[in-house]
């Protein structure tokens, strides 16, 4: 994948596209002048615009034309939503989680997000880090405090319809150190690459039909990867393999037909041909794969530990084993159609097997967080943008 800066910006709430200039501000003044007036701009929440602003860059503040204020807040002009502070000034990468209706999609991006934070970040020298607080508290919220502090289950995600806080992305910036000693020693900031990244958790109602998901969820044919979480639950083999003790989740949505969703809806938005490959990365990711246990065997290379956490790069040979090895399965699964598909449509794509929780809930109780191969199909995507770096073992 090519990776340069762009000359424009989309924004991350509407998806219109900007040249770097066109950004509004908002007065913030809320301070009573000598008259006892509040400024009038801040009161109604004007959006005003830099008619200096180059096109080449994006401007970072400017003075209020009614109190004289200097203004940071940077906003859309389209929808007046509140801009990343980052915008415009580094590679804006939109990562879309989506998958049919209790995948596991929330519990996903809740572990995901936390090995970021902790074993991918101290393995590839990098950090995330939230762009705004709406993040920091919906994160902490909606996702970290029932998994990780109150061992519960999330709830599951309302439809952006009824919604709104579900069309919001999670904002962060992931930013990547140089390994150079001399530059720790001397604490030298030594930031080499930074990114934006904007994680969306969709409601699986909202896949349901194409007309909602072109409404509703516009990031996904602006995605820059896509990770498409799926239950084998839900296919009718694994269904019938399945030990009679184990209760199985309420038949939804078929994968075929997500597929088909999405790619039809990515080639009309974006005006491309049925001849043509879409060219927006897909991993196919699917979940619960602790369940499949005595039908995939105790042997198989999904069940063995993840390499390239261990080794601190993607670790190929690991990578092209499990991808090889889920596919295969997935044909076995009777999925051949779910393949064909893809392959037809998709340019770059890739298979892989997790499990968020790693363990049957019990009443809305995770009885033991065992989150496994979780970070696979995210460094995927880093290793595609040429983010991190790769190893072939022999």
């Amino acid at each position: 994948m090519n990776f340069y800066k762009k000359d424009y910006y989309i924004c991350p709430f509407c998806f219109t596209k900007h040249a770097l200039n066109e950004v509004g501000f908002v007065c913030k003044n809320d301070k009573y002048n000598k008259d006892g007036q509040i400024c009038e701009n801040a009161k109604s929440n004007k959006i005003m615009f830099d008619e200096n602003g180059e096109g080449n860059e994006i401007p970072k503040s400017m003075y209020c034309n009614e109190c004289g204020e200097l203004s940071t807040t940077k906003v859309c002009p389209s929808c007046g939503s509140e801009l990343p502070y980052t915008i415009g000034e580094y590679e804006d990468l939109v990562f879309a989680v989506i998958g049919a209706k209790e995948a596991g999609k929330s519990h996903y991006i809740a572990v995901l997000i936390d090995k970021i934070m902790n074993e991918i970040g101290a393995a590839f020298d990098c950090s995330l880090q939230a762009i705004d607080d709406a993040t920091i508290k919906r994160y902490r919220n909606d996702f970290y405090y029932p998994v990780f502090r109150k061992n519960e289950l999330i709830k599951i995600t309302r439809s952006a319809k009824a919604d709104e806080s579900v069309s919001k992305p999670l904002l962060y910036t992931l930013s990547f150190r140089e390994k150079n000693k001399f530059a720790r020693l001397v604490k030298r900031n030594n930031v080499k690459k930074v990114i934006t990244i904007a994680f969306f958790d969709t409601a699986g109602e909202d896949l349901n039909e194409e007309d909602t998901m072109k409404t509703v969820n516009k990031y996904i044919y602006n995605s820059s990867g896509i990770i498409f979480l799926l239950d084998p639950l839900q296919l009718p083999y694994v269904r019938e393999k399945m030990p009679k003790e184990i209760k199985l989740p309420e038949q939804n949505t078929e994968i075929d037909d997500l597929l088909s969703r999405t790619a039809n809806l990515i080639r009309k938005a974006n005006g491309i041909s049925l001849e043509k490959p879409i060219d927006i990365p897909v991993a196919v990711a699917f979940s619960k794969i602790d369940a499949l246990e005595e039908i995939i065997g105790k042997s198989c290379s999904i069940n063995y530990p993840s390499k390239h956490v261990e080794e601190g790069k993607f670790d190929i040979a690991d990578f092209e084993d499990v991808n090889d090895t889920m596919e295969a399965l997935v044909k076995e699964w009777g999925g051949t159609n779910f393949t064909n598909q893809l392959s037809a449509n998709f340019k770059d794509y890739a298979y892989f097997g997790l499990t968020a929780l790693g363990c049957s809930p019990e009443s809305n109780k995770i009885l033991k967080l065992r989150p496994h191969r979780v970070e696979d199909p995210f460094l995927w995507l880093l290793w595609k943008y040429k983010l991190i770096k790769a190893e072939k073992r022999k």
